[in-house]
């Protein structure tokens, strides 16, 4: 691929899921009742859904060693572009190890490996600088700015999407200067409300002063897209069945700019983007159940 219309950056991931009956004292074992390995990462679920939806896409992250030859060609096959996906000596690939009990609690352990310590390399920007958007996802803020400041004059748009870590690995004055590099912000709900408290404002709407655009999910809610020229609202798109909302908003983004490759307005972008959600959650997994654009556009289209 000579140029992607779209580079993502952020975390691919080893999912360990795993259930048992009850959790265990201090210093006991107790017996794993089911357990299945699936692909993902922030990153790798968006380029991967993406690029099954026709657009050219780019992955940038680093990983470990131990990547699943599986695994590449899951992305290889869908049509992501993998030149800018560094693997690191010494570090195996991220991993979430996601315990359940049988009430649904969770206890989640977490393996950053090479993406942990991402600010001490050098920033990749190969597939980025050809790029027409670029998306910003999980990761280390320093390198992240980096990448923003030097790609700000060579790209259509920079999406911002720091996911859950905005509330713990981001904090008010980076954030603040990543927004105003980015033409958009992706977020959920509780996202959002940590943004504005970083920026010091009372709502979305105060945000565009500093970033043009805000793509909000609210999960069962749809999205809403904030511009200065108002607010669109869009509907979620109901599922055959919902199993895993694991990758849901991922798919959403992949989505929406499948929608922006092809020239649709915001309003259809966000429909694309309920659409390509919509699938995912019917299997366990955020790559299990990855729909093409025909597919897409068909559950989309009783509300273009």
């Amino acid at each position: 691929m000579s140029s992607p219309f779209l580079c993502v950056y952020g975390h691919t991931n080893l999912d360990h899921i795993m259930s048992l009956e009850e959790f265990p004292p201090k210093n006991t074992s107790v017996n794993i009742l089911e357990k299945r390995r699936y692909f993902g990462g922030t990153a790798a679920n968006v380029a991967t859904i993406a690029a099954s939806l026709g657009v050219p896409t780019a992955l940038a992250s680093f990983v470990g060693t131990d990547l699943p030859m599986e695994f590449k060609r899951l992305m290889e096959r869908s049509g992501v572009d993998l030149s800018d996906l560094k693997t690191v000596d010494g570090y195996e690939t991220p991993t979430v190890w996601i315990v359940s009990d049988s009430r649904h609690d969770q206890i989640a352990f977490v393996y950053q490996g090479p993406m942990g310590v991402m600010d001490r390399f050098e920033i990749v920007t190969d597939m980025a600088e050809k790029a027409d958007h670029v998306h910003i996802m999980t990761g280390r803020p320093d390198y992240y700015l980096k990448v923003m400041r030097k790609i700000k004059g060579t790209v259509k748009g920079i999406g911002f999407d720091p996911a859950q870590e905005i509330h713990h690995v981001w904090d008010a004055e980076r954030f603040r200067e990543a927004c105003s590099l980015s033409g958009y912000f992706f977020c959920n709900q509780s996202e959002l409300l940590t943004a504005q408290r970083y920026l010091g404002v009372a709502s979305p709407e105060e945000m565009l002063d500093v970033v043009p655009m805000i793509v909000n999910t609210i999960g069962s809610k749809g999205s809403v897209i904030y511009t200065k020229e108002g607010k669109v609202e869009i509907p979620a798109i109901g599922s055959k069945t919902i199993i895993d909302t694991t990758g849901c908003g991922d798919a959403y983004r992949a989505g929406f700019y499948a929608g922006l490759f092809r020239g649709l307005d915001l309003r259809e972008c966000g429909i694309m983007g309920s659409a390509a959600a919509s699938f995912v959650i019917e299997q366990r997994g955020s790559l299990t159940n990855v729909p093409n654009w025909d597919a897409v556009v068909e559950r989309a289209s009783p509300l273009l």
